[in-house]
């Protein structure tokens, strides 16, 4: 299992569920604050790094509208 855990496939398998898990928490939240969130939202945030999407959810939690969200998303 040590193995595993240093190979590069492992590794970048990880960092995919983490980045999936982000991903679908932000548009959990979405949802939840704004009701149902476009498709063409949610595609946005597909390759987007954990970081970006720990900023995007930042941002979701604080705006006040989803057109708000949508362009700070734009930017």
């Amino acid at each position: 299992m040590a193995v595993l855990r240093e190979s590069p496939w492992y590794n970048e398998i990880e960092q995919r569920g983490i980045q999936q898990g982000a991903r679908r928490q932000l548009i959990r939240v979405l949802e939840q604050r704004f009701g149902e969130i476009p498709h063409e939202v949610e595609v946005r945030f597909e390759g987007e790094s954990v970081e970006k999407l720990e900023n995007l959810m930042d941002s979701a939690i604080a705006v006040n509208s989803l057109d708000e969200f949508v362009s700070i998303l734009s930017i």
